[in-house]
């Protein structure tokens, strides 16, 4: 199962803090019927020395214990992935849904590109009736499609993308 962040950065199973925006709880994917809430606690604190102090359920600094709410808007379907076969995120696989995707080194970006070389909102992808048009947005190193400097393009199953210094393959499911 994968663990995100509550913004969607994908983190490691062991980390408790997203690297990427520093927000502490997290999500796992994978389906199955959890529910529409978890509970997020943070770990007990024995103040007094004692056996009891840590015991579920105790109050006694038993740490603060929240609700946190797991969104209902469902995702759209992956469609495609990008693999990272360069810079410091080298065989990190992002995945592509269906509709708009963001690319950039912004947190807000859909898939965040950690590299100097990338900007903020750096391209965008659209994928619609399993075609893939891929958008640079005026970047400031540009967007290369097969060593192509682009301003918008179709992609095609393996193609090489280049954001800035960063390049990735563009995988699709059609």
């Amino acid at each position: 199962m994968s663990k995100f962040c509550p913004k969607g950065h994908q983190m490691e199973d062991s980390w408790e803090i997203c690297p990427i925006c520093q927000t502490t709880g997290y999500q796992v994917s994978g389906g199955g019927s959890a529910g529409k809430t978890r509970l997020d606690s943070e770990p007990p604190k024995d103040i007094s020395g004692g056996a009891g102090a840590g015991a579920p359920g105790g109050s006694v600094g038993g740490g603060a214990r929240r609700t946190v709410l797991i969104s209902e808007k469902r995702k759209p379907p992956v469609v495609g992935w990008f693999v990272a076969t360069s810079g410091d995120q080298k065989g990190e696989d992002f995945r592509l849904r269906e509709g708009k995707n963001s690319v950039g080194s912004s947190p807000d970006s859909n898939i965040v590109l950690r590299d100097d070389t990338v900007s903020g909102q750096h391209a965008s992808l659209r994928c619609e009736e399993g075609k893939f048009f891929l958008t640079d947005l005026d970047s400031s190193n540009g967007t290369y499609v097969n060593d192509k400097k682009i301003a918008r393009e179709e992609l095609k199953d393996n193609d090489v993308i280049r954001f800035g210094e960063l390049s990735v393959k563009f995988k699709c499911f059609s």
